[in-house]
């Protein structure tokens, strides 16, 4: 820990050693206690009504909000990507070197010598100019808390949507939206200020549509959410592969995203891939990687293959507990899954609640929090790094082949 790291307007847990390991301890028992609640409100959650819902979510989100430091930088590249855009620089492309602006300044002080390129959609990136524009007066906390107040008000705005989104009666709606907004991780990532709750409001706001009749107009705003994170534009493909009739606003939302996604294309080609490195940790990948890289690639492909086709055959089965498996088999894919990432992976678990897939999509929301552990605390030996991934990819065993007293779902 520095005098320069506690001099930052938000502060963020980074290599900070025993302290860091005391700090993120505290967050995961809070969490894991948070989580006994989480169940009994989705278990108990046709007992509630949806108002009731949106203020459960909104307190809990005001008591992440009291955390006094945060996990992750992600905010302060966010900050930068719209002050990029406001100054008329490219978010595409590295920042100049030996900025005085606070907002690069600062973010250029979190990630070390400089920060990495944007690679979200440009939708994303005219959001955030918008909001540090809007709160420059203010000044650089606000900016940033005004970020961290956004990808909160996302969530919330989660549950309503997800309500009208999701099929069947009463108690099943108040089911996926409780299971997707009141999930205690995803609540602390929203209040990081991490942006997947905000494509996700995007995505549930296309089923929402489409729900009511409009599905092609629906397709199309599903699609667009990928020019705020790219699962959007995967959500859409599912749209269109099950709704005939949003087929065809799905060809064009995709088309019109790629479009207008181009610089981010270029961005990624020519500034980040070219220098990105392969290194998984807290995954199924990062149990094998300091055996064999190829070894940690092979088997990921080889299990995302499996779920993969497991999902299909349940699909093709009329369960939509296979949009689960599928879901998993591109989950094993990544070698870094960050805790964020789970939101995506609760967003699913709804469709087919009280299924091992479910509840295997759910603990890893919570297991991803073990990702942390390397930024919080610092660097870990092999063996420990092994044993991380070891205990962040366990709920995959929930699925492993029932040989007796198999039981339909």
């Amino acid at each position: 820990m520095s005098r320069a790291a506690l001099a930052q307007p938000l502060i963020v847990v980074t290599s900070w050693g025993v302290l860091g390991g005391f700090l993120l301890g505290l967050l995961f028992v809070a969490i894991t206690i948070a989580g006994f609640f989480y169940w009994k409100v989705v278990r108990s959650a046709d007992r509630l009504s949806l108002p009731s819902l949106i203020a459960i979510v909104a307190v809990v989100l005001a008591a992440a909000w009291c955390v006094p430091v945060l996990f992750s930088s992600d905010v302060y590249a966010y900050a930068a990507y719209g002050e990029l855009a406001a100054i008329g620089l490219n978010p595409y492309a590295h920042a100049p070197a030996g900025s005085l602006d606070p907002l690069l300044l600062g973010a250029t002080r979190q990630w070390g010598s400089a920060f990495p390129i944007c690679v979200y959609g440009p939708a994303f990136v005219g959001l955030m100019r918008a909001v540090i524009s809007a709160l420059a007066p203010l000044g650089t906390l606000a900016q940033l808390d005004g970020i961290r107040l956004f990808a909160s008000a996302a969530l919330v705005v989660c549950a309503p949507l997800a309500y009208v989104a999701f099929p069947g009666e009463r108690a099943a709606k108040l089911r996926a939206a409780a299971t997707i907004a009141s999930n205690p991780v995803a609540i602390w990532c929203a209040a990081e200020g991490h942006n997947d709750a905000i494509a996700l409001a995007i995505v549930l706001a296309g089923f929402a549509l489409a729900r009511r009749g409009l599905v092609g107009i629906g397709a199309t705003i599903v699609a667009f959410s990928a020019l705020v994170k790219l699962p959007g534009a995967i959500a859409a493909i599912a749209l269109g592969s099950i709704e005939r009739p949003a087929r065809f606003g799905t060809v064009i939302g995709i088309a019109l995203a790629a479009l207008f996604s181009i610089p981010l294309f270029i961005g990624i080609a020519t500034n980040f891939a070219p220098h990105a490195r392969y290194g998984a940790q807290a995954s199924l990948q990062g149990i094998f990687v300091p055996f064999s890289t190829p070894l940690a690639l092979v088997i990921a492909s080889g299990v995302s293959a499996g779920l993969a086709v497991c999902g299909t055959v349940r699909l093709r089965s009329g369960k939509s507990e296979g949009w689960v498996w599928l879901g998993l088999a591109l989950w094993v894919l990544i070698p870094n899954p960050y805790p964020w990432y789970g939101l995506w992976l609760v967003a699913l678990a709804a469709l087919a609640p009280r299924t091992r897939a479910a509840t295997s999509a759910i603990l890893l929301s919570f297991t991803a929090l073990l990702r942390y552990i390397p930024d919080a605390v610092g660097p870990p030996s092999p063996a420990q790094a092994v044993a991380l991934s070891v205990l962040a990819a366990l709920p995959l065993l929930a699925l492993r082949p029932r040989w007796y007293n198999e039981r339909p779902e």
